[in-house]
């Protein structure tokens, strides 16, 4: 790794490059275990203004000790399914966008959401021709065109930074600026599974995992390489064992990397994810939701597929959330407290093992959490499981778990808290805190017979 600005910088350009983003803040933030891109973009975009792209592609990459002649490369931003599908390229449809239900979302702390009828996404898979993939990349150039995976309006409805993610130098005019050299390594076939977000415990099972789902049973699929990131929670990697039987045909790219595939199996997300999002951009109802039936097809399909596995022997489970995670519940201790009055096991699924995570989902008839990424685990719950989530004020972005739980034949019921202060600027998340007052209501409304159609 380097340890300095490029050698053939003029001084003047590593004296602003240091002003602006620190080379060891740079080193950092793009090595941890947990990369810093959303903290790294404005320092990012900061020196692309001042220096340029090429220059910024310089120091990226020397930050991450990818050898050779980087050059900035401008491609034009086209939507991944509506290009494949306009430049004849091989696509497999599995489920056609159109006008789905959501049931009623059952809540206390708030009326009810409504049941409702809005869009969801396509799920395709896509055979794209002599295509580049970045580590921490949800772009994939083909020639001189980025492809993204966003549908309808969804990219101009919500205002992103694209620079946030882990290639894009820079994003303007329907225009990006990606990494490019000659002489990369090629692959014959390989899915990608890369992502900006592809450290994140939830992000891998609802967004990135899914794919894999997806291509389980296509023909030709037992003979592709499986492209991941590096910096990876140990339970992804076991998921991926388990989904396929090893890790044998699984490629991890380091970070910085990139890869050129002769037939790259690119296929779309089960929901839209934006890459930066401006906070508050995603707000509303009927905007986080996808085709829960499809869904749950795919987790029976991949339940064909895991061992056998001892159930744990807790029947009520609560999913504690650290209190150093954004989102924090603010009297998470008198919360936990009461849980475990009612018989609840409370437990961190932060350090277990995914069979572990696994073998609880499989056991338990209740599971209570915070909204986050632990409750991503209920996908492989039983039917029958009465599921509660603790969340914020706000009721939207829950549709499609919604979607997915009725699919699954699950139970589910929002308890929903408050904020004691509003959210400063560029916050995402608010914390919250739960009146303890409405936790047996939660309980009751669970274990109702009208939970399960909710």
């Amino acid at each position: 790794m380097s340890t300095a600005w490029p050698a053939h910088w003029p001084p003047q350009w590593a004296t602003q490059a240091e002003a602006l983003l620190p080379l060891a803040r740079l080193r950092e933030g793009l090595l941890a275990p947990r990369p810093q891109f959303y903290g790294l973009r404005p320092g990012k975009d900061a020196l692309a203004t001042a220096l340029g792209e090429q220059a910024l592609v310089e120091a990226w990459m020397a930050a991450l000790g990818q050898a050779g002649s980087w050059q900035a490369r401008w491609c034009t931003l086209q939507p991944l399914l509506a290009h494949a599908q306009a430049q004849g390229w091989p696509v497999t449809l599995f489920s056609a966008g159109r006008a789905v239900d959501v049931p009623r979302l059952s809540a206390v702390g708030a009326p009810d959401q409504p049941a409702g009828r809005y869009r969801c996404r396509s799920m395709a898979l896509a055979r794209l021709p002599d295509a580049v993939v970045h580590s921490k990349s949800n772009l994939v150039r083909v020639g001189d065109v980025a492809l993204l995976d966003h549908q309808d309006d969804e990219l101009a409805r919500v205002p992103c930074h694209l620079s946030t993610d882990g290639a894009v130098l820079a994003h303007r005019d329907g225009r990006v600026a990606l990494p490019a050299r000659e002489g990369l390594e090629r692959l014959p076939r390989a899915l990608s599974l890369l992502g900006l977000h592809s450290f994140a415990y939830g992000h891998w099972l609802e967004e990135l995992f899914p794919k894999l789902w997806a291509c389980l049973d296509v023909p030709g699929f037992e003979a592709v390489t499986v492209l991941v990131d590096a910096q990876m929670p140990a339970q992804h990697m076991a998921s991926l064992a388990l989904a396929l039987g090893g890790l044998e045909r699984v490629r991890v790219l380091p970070p910085g990397q990139a890869l050129q595939v002769d037939e790259l199996w690119a296929v779309t997300s089960p929901l839209y994810y934006p890459i930066g999002p401006a906070p508050g951009a995603e707000d509303g109802v009927g905007w986080h939701v996808m085709d829960g039936d499809w869904l749950a097809v795919c987790l029976h399909r991949l339940a064909e597929r895991w061992p056998a596995l001892p159930d744990s022997p807790h029947r009520r489970l609560y999913l504690s959330r650290a209190d150093t995670q954004h989102r924090r519940l603010l009297n998470r201790p008198a919360v936990e407290a009461w849980f475990s009055d009612q018989g609840f096991a409370v437990l961190d699924c932060n350090g277990l093992s995914f069979p572990e995570q696994l073998a609880l989902m499989r056991g338990a008839e209740w599971i209570v959490a915070p909204e986050g990424s632990a409750l991503s685990n209920t996908l492989f719950a039983r039917p029958g499981t009465r599921i509660g989530v603790l969340a914020g004020p706000q009721l939207a972005h829950h549709e499609s778990y919604a979607q997915v739980t009725q699919a699954l034949g699950q139970r589910l019921c929002l308890c929903l808290g408050r904020q004691p202060r509003a959210l400063r600027e560029g916050e995402y998340f608010g914390n919250y805190e739960i009146d303890l007052e409405l936790l047996p209501r939660l309980l009751q409304r669970l274990d109702e017979p009208a939970a399960a159609s909710a």
